[in-house]
């Protein structure tokens, strides 16, 4: 009977053999002294009997009986030599007695390679066993400056807590992720327990995500499973529980598969009804907006500008839109409130704070029929459209007017958070400066900066031009906002930024009500969507006090016009940084993506981007998500967003 199972197996093996043969690539068993050829001066470290997954068995250490076997390990020498003959005994013994011998191997890279034992792992593949015990050896590289080298670092140190070798990721950052979300600190040794629990749920993950079509490798399809969904909620999950949520969250493995930045839409797409689309696509009657602040429009001037969009929409399309508010609504509360509001029936929920990312991806996993959105930068989810503002347009107009108004040369500027965004509204209000003032200089200083009175600082230094908070409200009392001229404690306003969010939420319904949002969706199956509307479609205007003199105000319409009409962009090389290094070179232009990602600062910019340990506690909420410096920058250029 074994010498059918050897006959079986090498069936298998040949088949590979001129599978991968048709398409010239080796289907012999790599070796690991021919991939590694320093391997011998390359530092080994003893790491004792494991067991190691099969499937990241990749081949021998050394050639000797390399030809014997396929690149899966399936034996290739006829039945009737003595190696089949050896072959098919050991598989009659360990169906009988089990394998009662480890095999020696190398680990390099977290993948293995053998020394002693191909036979057995031919046979334990050939019975569709997962591990096999193993004496290892691990192979260290020699440092070198690459992300390949920079991921392993991180998994030598996840496996030396942890005891864990079958997760393994392709991006840099994912072991610091991981960490995270198991709040597990590098260093800390884990249990025996902790260790068994974190391997079952993988492989019960596994099991559900197991399929041809897998656009994630499973290890990281897994971490952004528990990215969305929670360890805790998921290290009990059956495959089947698994499965379901899955599915759901098909789309998003899909877009981070394909590793595409968020499609930036300057304005929500809008189409012409026809009888036959009006057939296909059936609106509902009434749609139901719903709005969550995370504070409220009396307390908060973002939450403010955001209530005036929402009360615009309603004014514009009277009786065929209804919207309701969920005021002050807790980061930790987000998810049911949402939850709540689309079994109520709510269509369409506006997030209007990045700190609610996580429950709207939460959410829209648990309810696809409603579409959230989340008002943020770089978010790059595909069930979660994103929309922001390109305040950086009118951050340069500005720019321009301090430049001309600054006798002495300097300008104040008073950032909040650290986080991506900030540094290109920061950028172009320096670079519209330096357009009519070449010896302006941008002193930044950070309102959130724990401990620090950034007013004082600037006053200190005979600053008296300051850029301040973008927005304010007409209750607020104080005039520090937009830019300012403060001089013996008197502040004379000049001009201020305008958000226009109803631009933007008139435009996202028509979308939803003439059928086009579907068609976006349909047309970026593989990338995520991003509303980014600026001057173009009035999202972002300017007003401008009356104490400016006319030659400035003559300016500043001339550049609104051509940055309203596309023909003067704010950001065109050159462009240095701090340290005088070119980054975008002459009559180059940034493209939008590259704007929102910016994490320099411009050459006429005295000041830094703030660490994460350095802020309020409030800020350090907000940036710990999306920071520039965040504590987590993979999930942080993921997310972006606004204060």
């Amino acid at each position: 009977m074994s010498a059918d199972h050897y006959h079986q197996a090498q069936k298998k093996g040949l088949r590979l053999i001129h599978t991968l043969q048709a398409r010239g690539e080796d289907a012999y068993l790599p070796v690991l002294c021919e991939l590694v050829p320093e391997l011998n001066r390359l530092t080994q470290v003893p790491l004792g009997l494991m067991q190691i997954p099969l499937d990241q068995i990749d081949g021998t250490a050394t050639r000797g009986r390399t030809t014997a076997f396929a690149r899966n390990f399936m034996p290739l020498l006829d039945v009737n030599s003595e190696f089949a003959f050896k072959w098919a005994t050991l598989y009659d013994d360990v169906v009988e007695n089990g394998l009662r011998e480890p095999v020696l191997a190398y680990e390099y890279y977290n993948r293995y390679y053998i020394i002693e034992g191909n036979k057995r792992v031919s046979v334990m593949r050939t019975l569709d066993a997962v591990q096999i015990e193993a004496n290892v050896t691990r192979i260290l590289p020699e440092p070198e400056d690459t992300e390949r080298y920079r991921i392993y670092q991180e998994f030598v140190q996840f496996h030396a807590d942890s005891g864990i070798n079958i997760i393994y990721f392709k991006s840099e950052g994912s072991f610091e992720r991981l960490y995270a979300l198991l709040d597990k600190t590098p260093g800390e040794r884990w249990s025996e327990d902790e260790r068994t629990d974190l391997e079952s749920c993988y492989y019960r993950f596994a099991q559900a995500y197991d399929g041809p079509k897998q656009p994630l490798p499973v290890a990281d399809a897994f971490l952004m499973y528990l990215d969305v969904f929670g360890y805790a909620q998921s290290r009990n999950n059956t495959p089947s529980e698994f499965r379901e949520k899955i599915e759901k969250l098909w789309p998003e493995f899909v877009v981070a598969a394909a590793n595409k930045p968020a499609a930036l839409i300057n304005q929500p797409s809008e189409k012409t009804p026809t009888l036959l689309t009006t057939m296909l696509h059936r609106t509902p009657q009434v749609l139901r907006c719903a709005f969550l602040y995370n504070r409220s429009p009396q307390s908060s001037a973002w939450t403010y500008w955001h209530e005036l969009g929402r009360k615009a929409l309603e004014d514009e399309f009277g009786a065929r839109v209804e919207t309701t508010v969920r005021e002050n609504v807790p980061q930790d509360q987000a998810e049911a409130v949402m939850d709540a509001l689309a079994k109520e029936g709510y269509h369409v929920i506006f997030a209007t704070s990045p700190v609610f990312l996580d429950a709207c991806i939460r959410q829209s996993v648990a309810h696809p029929e409603t579409k959230i959105l989340n008002c943020s930068l770089l978010a790059n989810y595909h069930n979660v459209r994103s929309y922001y503002l390109r305040i950086y347009e009118a951050k340069f107009i500005l720019g321009a007017i301090a430049g001309a108004m600054a006798d002495n040369n300097l300008i104040g500027y008073i950032a909040d958070y650290p986080i991506y965004g900030v540094p290109a509204s920061i950028n172009a209000f320096a670079l519209g400066a330096q357009m009519t003032n070449p010896r302006a200089q941008i002193v930044l200083e950070w309102s959130t900066i724990a401990g620090e009175n950034p007013e004082q600082a600037l006053a200190q230094r005979g600053v008296h031009i300051i850029s301040n908070r973008d927005i304010s409200a007409p209750h607020m009392e104080s005039r520090a906002f937009g830019l300012y001229h403060e001089q013996d404690g008197v502040i004379y306003n000049l001009a201020m930024p305008v958000w226009n969010w109803q631009k933007l939420y008139q435009g996202i319904v028509r979308s939803i009500l003439s059928g086009a949002w579907t068609d976006e969706a349909a047309g970026h199956a593989d990338r995520a969507l991003s509303y980014f509307m600026g001057m173009s479609t009035d999202a972002i205007d300017l007003i401008c006090s009356q104490r400016l003199p006319a030659r400035l105000h003559r300016l500043v319409d001339l550049l609104h016009e051509r940055i309203r009409g596309g023909a003067f962009l704010p950001f065109i090389g050159p462009i240095l940084d701090q340290s005088g290094q070119v980054r975008v070179e002459t009559d180059v232009a940034l493209t939008p993506q590259e704007i929102i990602s910016m994490d320099y600062l411009a050459q006429n910019v005295q000041g830094r981007i703030p660490e994460i340990d350095e802020l309020t506690d409030v800020a350090k909420v907000i940036v710990s998500l999306q920071g520039v410096r965040a504590a987590n920058p993979a999930k942080a250029q993921r997310d972006g967003g606004a204060p």
